[in-house]
């Protein structure tokens, strides 16, 4: 019954988002493609890697209340930012916060850094989901742009869930010194790179934000390249080799687009806008590493 409820819920999620792609209108100039590529994680991603993220036994204990929560926050995006459509972000708010306290009480004892990075997969988003509810009530924390804020939630909801859950699940699945410097490259990354973004738009410490990416790259990176090495792997199928092979390569295109971007004040040349950046660096994340990687690993774990 429950693993029927599951399957349910994960092809209702990816219908509401095919529902989404249909009824917003796209175009390379507006926020809609960062509100699909937002809203892709908590219907898709996030329901796909359950059982990835937590015990088989807790692995559908919040899945209705998360699927709810992340319908009503995909129906605040149907109107202009007010008090109401904050109030329909709470929700998700309240699931996110409910799933990183779940994970802080897990900490108990010597955990590895693969443990502790797959635990922080279920924290960051609730930071991704504090952002939400400030951009859907049209607050502009520390007075940062309003796409500034939209973007910080889908960095949350993306590096700072997918990104840390493959890592950790490459640091438990074989641990060795390329996965726990990836574990902790991209432990400390995700939060130094929205620290970096704050501390330029202050005009302070401007090194912190090519630091933290640099970081991040370099540890998204390794993931991408132990993503490959598991593709190699003996005994698995070949559709399951290209899901992590099509994961690797996707990953490595963009984290040099994030590179480039990141050194933007350094080397101007190297950087794409910030609507390429949003179009083909999440792309590539949410579909090709994040997707592909989820769908790579569940093949793995069954």
């Amino acid at each position: 019954m429950i693993l029927k409820l599951e399957l349910s819920l994960k092809i209702l999620g990816a219908a509401l988002w095919l529902a989404f792609v249909a009824l917003m209108q796209l175009d390379q100039g507006s926020e809609s493609w960062i509100v699909l590529l937002l809203m892709f994680s908590p219907l898709v991603l996030m329901p796909l890697s359950r059982r990835l993220v937590a015990a088989p036994a807790l692995a559908g204990e919040h899945e209705l209340a998360s699927m709810a929560a992340a319908i009503m926050l995909g129906l605040s995006f149907c109107w202009k930012p007010t008090m109401s459509t904050s109030a329909l972000a709470l929700p998700w708010l309240a699931v996110r916060l409910l799933a990183a306290f779940d994970a802080v009480r897990e900490v108990r004892g010597s955990l590895s850094l693969g443990q502790i990075c797959v635990l922080a997969s279920r924290v960051f988003p609730a930071i991704g989901a504090a952002w939400l509810v400030a951009h859907r009530g049209n607050w502009t924390p520390f007075g940062f742009d309003p796409l500034i804020v939209l973007l910080t939630a889908a960095h949350f909801h993306h590096a700072g869930f997918t990104l840390p859950l493959i890592a950790g699940l490459h640091g438990q699945s074989r641990p060795g010194g390329w996965s726990r410097f990836s574990c902790g490259a991209i432990l400390a990354g995700v939060p130094l790179v929205a620290v970096g973004i704050t501390c330029t738009h202050f005009g302070w410490l401007p090194w912190v934000e090519p630091m933290g990416v640099a970081l991040l790259v370099l540890g998204s990176l390794v993931v991408a390249g132990l993503q490959l090495r598991q593709a190699c792997r003996a005994g698995l199928l070949w559709p399951h080799r290209l899901l992590f092979a099509v994961s690797g390569v996707a990953s490595m295109a963009a984290m040099i687009l994030a590179l480039g971007f990141g050194l933007r004040h350094l080397l101007p040349w190297a950087a794409l806008t910030m609507p390429q950046m949003w179009m083909i660096h999440g792309s590539l994340n949410v579909f090709g590493f994040g997707l592909c990687g989820i769908l790579g690993w569940r093949s793995v774990k069954r």
